[in-house]
């Protein structure tokens, strides 16, 4: 073969090459395009800095929205889903946020509920009230929202976020599966900069009822501290997260006939921070609990009258030494309000205490959750039964459990009986927590411990110091003394 025809060859060959690209540079920006996948991939989505973010796939039987098979059948399901989101969110498509973990107990966990309800209201979503259990918040919990409380936090900030009972949220599900129109979900977990141990084992009750395909379950851990760096904005930080540009970003389409990523009906959150994200007024006000409670402490403090009202948490106090030299210097300063010794005992003592009211009779058990049982040592008995010696103590009980009366002492250590369930079950031994915090709001007197010697710091002493300080400042003649701390006794005491 000559030369020049070597040369021709190579050439045509070239032309060739560039004609059959040019026929797929079309298709090709026409994907790009159409396909907000490989928008994104051009103009990614930033996660906000000091965000550690991982995915996997979750191992879940997702149900699927199947593609309808002509315009008459869409058209069918978009009517059928904006009927069913209309009567139930007032609005075209519904957009939750359903707590299926908040971690901490109460006092805390509400606080956390408080700033997810209004951070739904910045995101356009609707709260679902958490059910609750033992002092936890949580989607798969026994009882509902209203069990321990009452509406009037959350009606008194409806202009700030939507919200729904778990009962109503549970029939919309329903409607919108019976209609064939499954709602879509992703699971979000918002933690600390470790991973939350206690989330890992929680498992989602509502793992089968979304479509969940093409949504990974996502893991968001950034710094959780009391005061966030002067340059983060935490509570825009949260928003971006849980926001519609995050869910875009993350969606990955399984058909080529998606042109766009479909809306996140329902973001299942786990949650587990510890400190504040949102600064509000309004979010640091707590919610009121429920009037069965309220009238039971009510009671309870009628009968009581003049009291004096303390908290002692015992529980993971180091050293163990301290105890009994605190319960010296409490009796101590209790006996000042009473100097002449008019009354024999002094006035009556409400007790809110983590260690066993039965103290030790059949069946005793501490109080909290976390306080186990072979934690108690001679130490923490010899501090209460000191109290009991010298004071006359009063304390709230499970109604329905059996208490071995013969067992404790014949006198000073007094036991109020709580029906803590009525109709629900199961039992909520947390209620007499709710119900010792009443009752400790409305004492003359309040006593705690000082935190990091004679007691843990404890957010349950913080709610019920500030609402008896607000009260005094407010000029109720109820409260003689907002809050003291008893402290160690500089005399040392040997039993």
């Amino acid at each position: 073969m000559s030369l020049h025809s070597r040369d021709f060859l190579k050439k045509y060959t070239l032309l060739t090459i560039a004609f059959i690209c040019s026929l797929f540079i079309p298709y090709l920006l026409y994907s790009i395009r159409a396909n907000p996948l490989y928008h994104e991939a051009i103009k990614p989505f930033s996660y906000p800095p000091m965000v550690k973010y991982s995915f996997k796939w979750p191992n879940i039987a997702s149900f699927k929205n199947d593609i309808p098979s002509n315009e008459d059948s869409l058209k069918y399901r978009e009517d059928k889903l904006r009927e069913i989101d209309q009567k139930f969110c007032g609005q075209d498509r519904c957009r939750f946020l359903l707590p299926i973990a908040i971690t901490e107990q109460e006092s805390k966990a509400q606080l956390h509920f408080r700033q997810l309800a209004f951070l739904a209201g910045k995101i356009d979503r609707t709260i679902v009230l958490p059910n609750v259990y033992n002092s936890h918040f949580g989607a798969c919990l026994p009882h509902s929202f209203d069990f321990y409380f009452d509406e009037s936090w959350l009606k008194k900030n409806e202009n700030r976020f939507d919200y729904i009972t778990m009962g109503d949220f549970k029939s919309w599900l329903l409607a919108r599966h019976y209609a064939g129109v499954i709602p879509t979900g992703q699971e979000i977990y918002l933690q600390r900069s470790q991973r939350s141990r206690l989330l890992k084992n929680i498992k989602n009750c509502f793992q089968d009822s979304f479509d969940f395909s093409g949504r990974p379950k996502v893991n968001y851990q950034l710094i959780d501290h009391q005061k966030a760096p002067k340059d983060m904005n935490m509570t825009d930080i949260m928003m971006s997260l849980l926001g519609d540009e995050a869910r875009k970003h993350e969606y990955l389409s399984t058909t080529e006939l998606e042109t766009e990523s479909p809306p996140v009906d329902v973001i299942n959150l786990f949650y587990d921070r510890r400190y504040q994200f949102m600064n509000n007024r309004r979010v640091a006000e707590p919610i009121s609990y429920s009037k069965r409670w309220v009238d039971i402490a009510d009671k309870i403090s009628e009968q009581l009258k003049p009291y004096i009202a303390i908290h002692w948490r015992m529980e993971r106090l180091e050293p163990l030494s301290n105890l009994l030299p605190c319960a010296v210097n409490l009796v101590d300063e209790i006996r000042k309000l009473d100097p002449d010794g008019s009354e024999s005992k002094h006035p009556n003592v409400f007790l809110l205490t983590d260690y066993p009211h039965l103290l030790n009779s059949t069946g005793a058990v501490p109080e909290s959750n976390s306080f186990m049982s072979s934690q108690l040592k001679s130490q923490h008995h010899n501090a209460i039964t000191y109290l009991y010696e010298h004071l006359n103590v009063s304390l709230t009980t499970i109604a329905d459990k059996k208490i071995h009366y013969d067992q404790l002492p014949k006198e000073n250590w007094h036991l109020i009986p709580i029906d803590t369930n009525g109709n629900t079950e199961p039992t909520d031994r947390s209620i007499l927590g709710i119900i010792d915090k009443l009752v400790a709001m409305r004492a003359q007197w309040f006593f705690a411990g000082r935190p990091g010697v004679c007691a843990k710091s404890s957010s349950f002493t913080g709610r019920i110091s500030s609402s008896r300080l607000q009260a005094f400042r407010h000029g109720d003649d109820n409260i003689v003394v907002p809050l003291k701390t008893f402290n160690l006794n500089t005399e040392a005491i040997s039993v």
